[in-house]
């Protein structure tokens, strides 16, 4: 085979093999832009119900633990897999996919206003989460990564 057409094959497999790291990290990059701008595939999120009025933070961003729970889980050839949620932010798939049902609360103990100390007892709660989707696929994740492959593969063949 010529050298140069060895070089130029040599450069698309190294290429080739770079793509679903590069691919990957775009998507979870794109995931975590979503808490930023509060819309998924050009959609805005859903706002608050006006009967919420949080103390600190933004639309899905109090303590940021959700945003950072967002990452590549894994990647091959063949499949990249983005992932958020673990043991501390449980509901990462309930926002993302919305939830409505009933939950249990655990019981508790809450110090009322006169500093008494009060037992709640193990209940059940009715929940409706709207779907503020921060991460899947989408025609503009689609798009963004078929520019971003774009430019890998023209910078090969230069």
């Amino acid at each position: 085979m010529p050298k140069p057409a060895y070089d130029l094959e040599k450069r698309i497999r190294k290429a080739m093999k770079s793509l679903p790291k590069l691919v990957a990290e775009e998507a979870a990059e794109y995931s975590r832009r979503r808490f930023a701008e509060k819309n998924f595939d050009g959609k805005p999120w859903k706002p608050l119900s006006k009967n919420y009025r949080p103390t600190r933070g933004t639309l899905l961003v109090r303590s940021g633990a959700l945003l950072n729970s967002v990452r590549v889980v894994s990647t091959s050839q063949e499949k990249v897999v983005i992932g958020a949620g673990n043991s501390k932010v449980k509901y990462a798939k309930a926002h993302n996919e919305g939830f409505s049902g009933s939950v249990v609360v655990k019981s508790f103990r809450r110090i009322g206003k006169n500093g008494k100390i009060h037992n709640v007892r193990s209940h059940t709660r009715k929940m409706n989460i709207p779907q503020r989707q921060f991460m899947g696929r989408c025609g503009e994740l689609e798009r963004l990564l078929k520019e971003e492959a774009e430019k890998l593969f023209k910078n090969v063949m230069k």
